[in-house]
């Protein structure tokens, strides 16, 4: 995940949770399976990368509803997947992890350089 921006809240042994958040994009290549060639190599045929957005929370006090994910809602700019843990750390229901969302198709090139 390459980080994009941090949020200006700070945390520490008295933070109260629901403010810093780090955002970041997910690159993930599109390919088929590799496919042999001469001389015993390999080659792989990718198709397009998918590109989605990751919002990773530190401590959070709410998750996000059902409705929320585009499943649920049928809203294509809803949240693909969310993955939290508990944390028994303020004596209530207190959360850390991530949402991914917003996911869109781009080319192989703006992910990484052909060399």
């Amino acid at each position: 995940m390459t980080t994009i921006s941090v949020s200006s809240s700070s945390y520490g042994s008295n933070w109260s949770g629901d403010g810093t958040v780090f955002h970041g994009e997910r690159y993930r290549l599109r390919a088929g399976a590799p496919m042999p060639i001469r001389d015993g190599g390999f080659v792989l045929h990718t198709f397009k990368a998918e590109l989605t957005d990751v919002d990773s929370y530190l401590c959070t006090e709410s998750l996000p509803g059902s409705h929320q994910f585009r499943g649920q809602s049928g809203d294509p700019s809803a949240y693909l997947s969310a993955n939290f843990s508990r944390l028994n750390i303020k004596g209530g229901d207190t959360y850390q992890g991530k949402i991914i969302s917003n996911l869109r198709y781009i080319e192989e090139g703006s992910v990484f350089s052909y060399g």
